[in-house]
């Protein structure tokens, strides 16, 4: 007998709009997902066999006669989510019957087997190992030697942490006395193009440069068996200003460059630079709106002004208060250390110290390099290498918001692995965004996820093939076809 096409009042809702017009609304739009570009996630996963390298490191204790869910499309799935968007083990409830995901992971996007749900997405969380972690950190560095079709001349690695507050009774959590808080205090290590090489999950109370020694040492030793005459430059803010890091380097033919906290024997060498800055300023925009004893307070006054203000007139606003500076560059060597009685760590030696004195209405603001680094000009150093370092910054906040917050499981081996899912989604994003148009390419996480992964698709599938349709209003169409093309000539991974 032929289903009735009529839809029973209860499954349907009828309203009127504003203009006069009446509309029906139901659920017989058939198969349709928000996750319309997630296909292009799982299509470069395919051709790099990113994630089933990761999936290989894992060793599965399960009973195979009772196995349900593959490892590796265990993993895929929560990659695949996260870099979607959605971090959270709970989504997996809401989603495992998705058809794009399903289609993603390999089976029918109408069949009868779904994704895993929260219940055995957590289990593959928290059932890891140390030596499941060891061997997932040996694979970051071993996709990153991968990655390159030929061996580089010169490799930049970035360090940076990233304060996480924690909220309950997590393992490795402790006070910090800088942020205040209740924290882990990961460390990450990324190349200069921003790719990540390694996230570590440290204690809150650890310092910027604790570890960071032990780990470069791992690093670099396995990028020179790769690479036996690549050049490597470590990089880092003045939070890694440590005695122990610059020996290190100097000691394995690393060259570096670390930014230096402010003091007043630093002060002393930089006078000179200074004075000329100020002097410089004046002669050319007279004085400065802040200066006197009562400048701090009428800055404060205005800076809060400004941040009332509407994003775009901000930012404007912003730039216009520094449109007036002066900036000068100088060189000095420096031994630090010495004259505070033990109070800090004594350099073996003098190093070369790049400073900028930077005067603006705000007043005098001064900064501090140390480098290895010799036959560069000081604004060299400054602008073009140690500035170079700003994409570290944007892979953390990339990071970030895929959810790097939620390190909220009891077990700090649990929130290990949770870390590398962030970072395999991170950089599995990247080599996504490679394949992207140019016009697209500057996309930021935030964009990639709602702009292409997020974008509705209905998918029907016939007797002979599955039909992705994405809606005819979709502004980038001609990227997203480019796209489409990139990917399907990406060669196989053997």
């Amino acid at each position: 007998m032929a289903k009735s096409t009529i839809v029973a009042a209860d499954e349907q809702v009828e309203f009127r709009l504003a203009n006069g017009k009446e509309a029906t609304a139901n659920f017989e739009g058939g198969d349709i997902s928000g996750l319309g570009g997630m296909i292009f996630m799982a299509l470069t996963d395919d051709a790099y066999g990113f994630i089933d390298g990761a999936a290989k490191c894992i060793k599965d204790k399960r009973a195979r006669d009772q196995i349900k869910h593959q490892m590796h499309n265990l993993l895929r799935q929560v990659v695949y989510l996260c870099g979607a968007g959605y971090p959270d083990g709970i989504d997996s409830n809401f989603l495992r019957k998705d058809p794009m995901l399903k289609l993603c992971l390999g089976w029918e996007p109408d069949g009868e087997q779904h994704a895993a749900s929260q219940s055995g997405v957590s289990r593959m969380m928290t059932e890891r190992s140390e030596r499941d972690l060891k061997r997932l950190f040996s694979y970051f560095i071993q996709a990153y030697i991968k990655k390159h079709k030929k061996p580089p001349k010169e490799i930049e690695l970035d360090m940076d942490g990233m304060a996480i507050e924690a909220h309950g009774r997590q393992q490795f959590i402790s006070f910090n006395g800088y942020y205040e808080i209740n924290m882990y205090f990961p460390l990450f290590l990324m190349d200069g193009n921003g790719w990540l090489i390694a996230p570590i999950l440290r204690p809150g109370h650890v310092s910027d440069a604790g570890i960071a020694v032990g780990v470069l040492e791992l690093l670099v030793k396995r990028l020179r068996r790769a690479w036996s005459n690549v050049r490597i430059l470590v990089r880092g803010d003045s939070a890694f200003n440590d005695p122990d890091i610059m020996d290190w380097c100097e000691g394995n033919n690393v060259d570096f460059v670390l930014g230096l906290k402010s003091d007043s024997h630093l002060n002393v060498h930089s006078q000179h630079d200074d004075r000329a800055a100020e002097q410089e300023f004046e002669e050319g925009f007279g004085e400065m709106k802040f200066a006197g004893s009562t400048g701090p307070y009428h800055q404060d006054k205005h800076m809060r002004e400004l941040y009332t203000l509407p994003g775009d007139k901000r930012y404007k606003a912003f730039a216009e208060n520094d449109k007036r500076t002066v900036r000068r560059f100088g060189e000095f060597r420096h031994r630090a250390g010495e004259g505070h009685g033990g109070k800090y760590k004594v350099w073996k030696k003098e190093r070369r110290v790049i400073s900028l004195s930077k005067v603006t209405d705000r007043g005098l603001r001064r900064r501090y390099l140390a480098t290895s680094l010799e036959g560069y000009t000081p604004d060299t150093m400054y602008n073009e290498i140690y500035s170079a370092r700003g994409k570290a910054e944007l892979v953390l906040r990339s990071i970030q918001a895929l959810g790097a917050s939620r390190l909220n499981s009891q077990e700090a081996m649990t929130n290990q692995f949770r870390l590398i899912i962030y970072g395999l989604a991170y950089n599995l994003l990247e080599l996504t965004r490679e394949q992207l148009p140019e016009t697209l390419q500057q996309l930021a996480v935030e964009g990639l996820i709602r702009d292409i992964i997020r974008i509705p698709v209905q998918v029907k599938v016939t007797t002979r093939r599955i039909w992705l349709r994405w809606s005819s209003a979709y502004p980038f169409q001609k990227q997203i076809l480019k796209l489409s093309n990139r990917l399907n000539v990406l060669p196989k991974p053997a």
